[in-house]
């Protein structure tokens, strides 16, 4: 008919790849900012290795909703290490890295955690600024001390841009701008 436009039809195309790789099934849990902004955690698993992309918090709460939801990875308790292969922190926000140092030093995590060198080298003094602006000025519970940053940023692995960090199971990780 005239002045109707036609769909095209478009041939689907089939991926192969190479080297004989398995397809691995992924699944994405979000632990904090599925609807707002702060407490950014995401919890990817593929295959059988599970990766938290940042541990941030949310600085509109005073109480446990200032954290990600951690129970949603142990909900009968248990530790964070043992269903946590790595983390990986994006960027220096508190909203991406602020749940750091709880999740480490108060909840115990004892994994590996990745950052790039600039992130590692600004984090710490974002920490402290924050943690020093609510507790020791304001009087809040409910965070972590100076000596919590610092040991959980003893624990940080910084990654250059460009690096691939193996996390095994054939699974590497790699930072780039």
């Amino acid at each position: 008919r005239a002045g109707v436009a036609r769909p095209r039809h478009r041939r689907r195309r089939r991926i192969h790849r190479g080297g004989g790789r398995r397809h691995r099934r992924m699944e994405v849990l979000v632990l904090g900012a599925g609807h707002d902004v702060g407490r950014s955690c995401v919890v990817v698993t593929l295959g059988d290795k599970r990766i938290m992309f940042d541990c941030g918090m949310h600085i509109g709460y005073k109480d446990s909703r200032r954290f990600p939801d951690f129970t949603k990875l142990t909900p009968h308790g248990g530790s964070l290490t043992s269903v946590i292969d790595a983390v990986v922190i994006t960027h220096f926000h508190l909203d991406h890295c602020g749940a750091l140092p709880h999740m480490t030093e108060v909840l115990g995590y004892d994994g590996p955690i990745y950052m790039t060198a600039p992130t590692a080298a600004i984090c710490p003094s974002l920490l402290e600024d924050y943690r020093h602006l609510m507790t020791d000025r304001r009087g809040e519970p409910n965070l972590y001390t100076a000596e919590d940053i610092t040991a959980c940023m003893r624990k940080v692995t910084p990654v250059a841009l460009h690096e691939r960090v193996h996390v095994g199971g054939g699974l590497s990780l790699g930072p780039y701008y």
